[in-house]
C-alpha cells in the first residue's frame, strides 16, 4: 500500500511561476491607501527570520514535517515569509524574504535553510542566498523569491527589489522606478534576477535594471516559475498597484531561454473580483495536472485573519483562466479546519512523484504590518474532475516519512532490516514496540494485500493491532517497499484512493 514513492523516487522538484517587463517611465498617480514610507510602502519590513538558540550551520535549526502536516503546525517556528521551495536530488532548498539582525542571526536579503538526508534532515540554515544586491537597488526590501534550476544545472533565482537607491525619488527629476505613494514620491518595487551554480548561492545579479518593472501599474513584485512540458519557462507576477491605488493584476509572460529576461508581451491572467479577496490579489504560483493549469494565488491583506489562498482553473499558461469558486480556497475560516490564521504565499514542489505546498500564516495572536509568519507544508491531491485539496494529514505525514528517508545509502541491504530501520526512524511513534512485533505489523499488511484487500482494510487490519491512522500508514509503506514490492503497482492505486478521500 501507499508505494507511490517507490515508482518515483528520483523525481526533482518542479520550479513554478510568470512575469512581465514594460520601459520603465515615471509616472505619478493618486494616494494610496497602503501606507507609503520612503524607499518603498509600508508593510513590507523585514522579518525576523530563523529563531533558535544557533540557527548556524553547524547547529541547525528544527524543521518539523511530522508534526506540520499531522497537526496543521508550522513546520518551522521562525519568521519565514513568502517560502519558496527548490528540489534537488538529496536536498530540500527553503527561501523567504529578507530579514532583519536579531539576536539569533544576521539579517539577510534572501535566508535560505537547506534540509538534507545527511544532516538526518535536520535543516541547515545557511545564511544569505544574495549576499551582494546590484548597485540600483537597496537593501531591506528583497521579497518572495524563486529560483528555476535552468537545464544545464546552473540555477536562476528571481526576487522583488526597489527600483532605485535611497532617496532616487526626491529629487526634482525622478528617475525612472519612482511611483507616488501617500508620503510621496518613492521606489517602485520591481522584478531582478541572480544566477549561481549552487542551490545554495551565492547568487550573483550583474543587472543593470529590473528585468520585470511596470512602474505604470505600480512595480511587481511575487515572481514565481512555471515549466511547460516541454521545458518553456514561464515568469508568474502580480502587478504592485495597491502601492498607488491602481488595481492588482496578475500576469504570467514568457522567459527567455536562459532565464534572464522576458519574452514578448505579458499577458493578464486574474485581477481581484470577488468580495472575499479585498481588492487584492498576489503571490502567484502555477501547477499542472492530468492538462489542466490550475493557478493558484494569495487575496486580501496579508497582516490579518482575512488572507487567504484562492484558485483559478486555466486552459493554459497564458489562460483564460477562471476562478471555480466564490471564496477562497484555502483560509482560517471555521469552515476551512485551517488552524493557521491568515495563509498565503503558496509555492509548490515535487518529492517522490507527489506534489508539496509550502505556504506561511501569521504567528498566533499577531496581525498588522509587523506580524510574524510560521512555515507550513501541504501534500496536494487531485481527485478526478475535481479541483485540488489538500490531502488527509495522517496519509500525508507517512508519505512525507517515505519521501524522506525511501532510497538511503545507508539503510541495511537485507530489506526486512531496512523495513525496520524505517520503521525505527519514526520518532516515538513505535517507541514502546518490539523489533518482533513491528515485524510482524508489515508481514500482516503483505498478507492483506496479498489477499487484494484494500488500503481502508489494510488500514483497519493494522488498527486492530493497535496501531494509530498515521502508524498504520508508515508500516504500510515501507513495508510495501522493502518486504513485498511486487504489490508495489496495486498500491499506487490504493494512494491515490486515500488520497482522494
Amino acid at each position: 500500500m501507499l508505494a507511490v514513492i517507490a515508482s518515483v523516487t528520483a523525481a526533482c522538484g518542479s520550479d513554478n511561476p510568470a512575469g512581465t517587463s514594460t520601459p520603465a517611465t515615471n509616472v505619478v498617480v493618486d494616494p494610496s491607501a497602503r501606507a507609503g514610507q520612503l524607499p518603498v510602502s509600508s508593510g513590507g519590513e523585514a522579518t525576523q527570520g530563523p529563531i533558535g538558540t544557533d540557527p548556524s550551520k553547524a547547529r541547525g535549526v528544527g524543521l518539523d514535517v511530522l508534526s506540520g502536516l499531522l497537526d496543521d503546525q508550522p513546520i518551522y517556528n521562525g519568521d519565514f515569509a513568502d517560502p519558496f521551495v527548490l528540489r534537488t536530488p538529496d536536498s530540500l532548498f527553503v527561501y523567504a524574504s529578507n530579514t532583519t539582525t536579531t539576536q539569533y542571526a544576521e539579517g539577510v536579503h534572501v535566508p535560505v535553510i537547506e534540509l538534507s538526508r545527511d544532516s538526518g534532515f535536520e535543516g541547515q540554515y545557511l545564511g544569505d542566498a544574495l549576499p551582494t544586491l546590484p548597485t540600483w537597488t537597496v537593501p531591506g526590501y528583497q521579497w518572495a523569491p524563486a529560483v528555476w534550476t535552468r537545464p544545464d544545472g546552473t540555477y536562476v533565482l528571481y526576487y522583488s527589489t526597489p527600483a532605485t537607491i535611497p532617496l532616487g525619488c526626491l529629487g526634482k527629476t525622478p528617475p525612472a522606478g519612482c511611483v507616488q505613494s501617500i508620503n510621496g514620491p518613492t521606489s517602485a518595487m520591481c522584478i531582478s534576477r541572480a544566477t549561481s551554480t549552487s542551490p545554495a548561492g551565492p547568487f550573483v545579479d550583474n543587472s543593470t535594471s529590473a528585468v520585470v518593472c511596470p512602474v505604470k501599474e505600480g512595480g511587481a513584485i511575487d515572481p514565481s516559475v512555471f515549466v511547460t512540458g516541454g521545458g518553456t519557462p514561464w515568469l508568474l507576477w502580480k502587478s504592485d498597484g495597491d502601492c498607488c491605488n491602481l488595481p492588482t493584476t496578475i500576469y504570467v509572460q514568457q522567459l527567455s531561454a536562459d532565464g534572464l529576461s522576458v519574452v514578448g508581451r505579458a499577458h493578464p491572467l486574474i485581477g481581484a473580483s470577488q468580495g472575499w479577496e479585498g481588492g487584492l490579489v498576489e503571490g502567484p504560483s502555477m501547477i499542472e495536472q492530468g492538462g489542466t493549469h490550475w493557478l493558484f494565488y494569495s487575496a486580501n491583506r496579508w497582516g490579518t485573519d482575512d488572507y487567504g489562498i484562492g484558485i483559478a482553473r486555466c486552459g493554459s499558461v497564458t489562460g483564460p483562466c477562471t476562478k471555480i469558486f466564490d471564496h477562497s480556497w484555502l483560509s482560517s475560516s471555521p469552515e476551512d479546519s485551517q488552524r493557521d490564521p491568515g495563509p498565503g504565499g503558496q509555492e509548490f514542489f515535487q518529492a517522490g512523484g507527489l506534489i508539496w505546498m509550502v505556504h506561511h500564516g501569521l504567528a498566533p495572536g499577531q496581525t498588522g504590518d509587523n506580524a510574524q509568519r510560521r512555515l507550513y507544508v501541504d501534500l496536494i491531491s487531485f481527485p478526478s474532475g475535481q479541483p485540488p485539496r489538500i490531502a488527509p494529514s495522517a496519509a500525508s505525514a507517512a508519505l512525507a516519512e517515505g519521501v524522506l528517508y525511501y532510497g538511503d545509502p545507508d539503510l541495511p541491504a537485507q530489506p526486512q532490516q531496512a523495513y525496520l530501520t524505517l520503521v525505527r526512524k519514526v520518532g516515538g511513534a513505535f517507541s514502546g514496540d518490539s523489533d518482533a512485533s513491528i515485524e510482524q505489523d508489515g508481514l500482516a499488511v503483505c498478507g492483506d494485500l496479498g489477499k487484494h484487500r484494500s488500503a481502508a482494510q489494510v488500514t483497519r487490519a493494522l488498527s486492530g493491532r493497535g496501531l494509530t491512522p498515521f502508524e498504520s500508514y508508515v508500516v504500510s509503506i515501507f513495508a510495501t517497499l522493502y518486504d513485498c514490492p511486487r504489490y508495489s503497482q496495486r498500491a499506487l492505486a490504493d494512494v491515490q484512493e486515500v488520497l482522494n478521500q
